[in-house]
């Protein structure tokens, strides 16, 4: 069901508690950004040229909210598609007239200023696939329409993979989840986890120079297996033998991704975090740096301004991608927690919100959210503390950044205006 003029006069407010998590969320992005940029040589309160530009950001931010907060949600509804549209244009000009930036063509330039249309396109992602889903008589039933939905946040991905931002086209596969709470079959997510593993072992194979075929012999042993207590159900037996042979060819397409698609520090990267490749002075500075500056900040922090591996610049990205390196040293072990419960309260008052919907539309968008806010909080935490390779994407409201800030605000607010028009 759709947003119709019917519920436009709820008295309903915005979630005091989502804004209020929200709110906090932003004094610790800005309170760590300033820290690690300002000039503690100077006495007094100095903005640095960056921590000034986030202000801007922040400011931006709340424009933003006044203006979604005053927005007729069915106008917004109406907008959906449009908006979704807009920023897939948007996503393909920056392949022609976007910079580079950190080795990733994503960025439009204005004067000093730069957007990252990528960022953009995940709440616009959200919007699209709610209103399809959401749409009259639409279930997220047979191929057609499970095809469509995928379709939706694939687009993204595809353009954002030819912009070489790798981070962020892995977040637009939260939306699975989503798909898999509206009666996605089960055995979509085995296929994933499966994949992954093929994934992971094509990769091992290349990186310690093992022939495929040791890795196609262990695949044919499994089907073997299954074939054998499966002997009785002929059907059974075919599924099981093209399994095997999809999984060959999968292997043998990685393996050529990797070696000729990828670039030398993705692999880098990659090799690095699986243990197959030690380099503290050259790739894995990043990560061997982001390590001690957590382990520096032990049970209660250095303090304000003081963590000297940040402060001192050891850290790169320090106030973007390895924000999480200031919280951890500064504010140690309990700072840590303390952000942890913020930032996982968030998202359980998503959860909560989006099921209290009288719509599938409002559960839709508040699950992608939820979802999209999750895996950028575990991707970025992951790569600082070395269990995910290092891309690069942001903290959501905490790194440092004009077009992550206003996406996610976008994001999160429009939500909250779904919810704030519920039907009691």
């Amino acid at each position: 069901m759709r947003y119709s003029t019917e519920n436009i006069g709820t008295r309903n407010k915005l979630d005091f508690l989502a804004i209020i998590l929200f709110i906090l969320l932003v004094i610790i992005g800005f309170v760590n950004i300033y820290s690690v940029t300002s000039d503690v040589t100077q006495s007094g309160f100095h903005l640095s040229s960056i921590a000034s530009r986030q202000l801007f950001w922040i400011s931006g931010s709340a424009l933003i909210i006044l203006l979604i907060s005053f927005s007729n949600v069915v106008l917004i509804d109406y907008l959906s598609y449009y908006i979704y549209g807009l920023i897939i244009i948007l996503n393909i000009a920056v392949l022609f007239f976007g910079k580079e930036v950190g080795g990733a063509r994503s960025w439009f330039g204005f004067g000093g200023i730069g957007i990252q249309p990528s960022e953009f396109a995940k709440f616009a992602t959200a919007m699209a696939l709610s209103k399809f889903l959401g749409g009259y008589g639409v279930k997220f039933k047979g191929w057609k329409n499970v095809s469509i939905s995928i379709g939706i946040f694939f687009l993204p991905i595809l353009l954002i993979l030819l912009q070489n931002d790798t981070g962020s086209a892995l977040v637009f596969f939260s939306f699975f989840l989503v798909l898999y709470r509206e009666g996605l079959p089960g055995y979509f997510l085995l296929i994933a986890v499966w994949l992954g593993i093929l994934s992971i072992l094509s990769i091992y194979f290349n990186a310690v120079n093992l022939s495929l075929v040791y890795l196609y012999i262990i695949i044919a042993g499994i089907g073997s297996i299954f074939v054998y207590f499966l002997r009785k159900n002929r059907q059974l037996i075919l599924l099981t033998v093209g399994i095997a042979v999809a999984s060959m060819m999968y292997t043998g397409i990685v393996s050529f991704a990797y070696q000729t698609i990828f670039k030398q520090y993705q692999r880098d990267r990659i090799e690095i975090v699986m243990g197959l490749k030690q380099d503290s002075k050259g790739m894995g500075y990043n990560l061997e740096q982001s390590k001690i500056a957590i382990g520096a900040g032990r049970f209660s922090g250095r303090g304000f301004q003081e963590g000297t591996q940040t402060k001192m610049g050891f850290v790169p990205e320090q106030h973007t991608d390895f924000i999480f390196c200031t919280i951890g040293e500064e504010w140690g072990f309990i700072g840590v927690i303390g952000f942890f419960i913020i930032y996982l309260s968030l998202l359980l008052r998503l959860l909560f919100l989006a099921e209290r919907q009288s719509n599938t539309q409002g559960r839709i968008f508040g699950y992608s959210a939820c979802c999209i806010l999750f895996f950028h909080w575990f991707i970025n935490i992951g790569m600082t503390i070395g269990i995910i390779p290092v891309i690069g994407i942001p903290l959501p409201f905490i790194s440092f950044g004009g077009s992550s800030l206003w996406g996610f605000t976008l994001l999160l607010f429009i939500f909250l205006r779904y919810d704030q028009v519920r039907r009691n």
